[in-house]
């Protein structure tokens, strides 16, 4: 039961306007993602660290992650 409620609850959160503009700034940088991904699953999280790190470093980055970890706290998610 608590993992329908999870998975429900990060659905909704996915499809919030915040997380639609993290997917936004994101896919600026799409070739950069995707391969960061494929490192990160291959046991090398280093460029997926720095994406990150360069994503939290902006202002418009740092304001999306912040409220989206409210709203995942608010449906608790953490």
């Amino acid at each position: 039961m608590e993992f329908e409620k999870n998975r429900e609850a990060i659905a909704q959160l996915a499809k919030s306007s915040d997380a639609q503009k993290l997917r936004e700034l994101l896919q600026r940088q799409s070739g950069q993602v995707k391969q960061a991904a494929q490192q990160a699953a291959a046991g090398d999280p280093a460029q997926l660290m720095a994406i990150m790190d360069q994503l939290m470093r902006s202002k418009e980055g740092a304001e999306l992650v912040d409220r989206i970890g409210a709203q995942a706290k608010k449906a608790g998610l953490q």
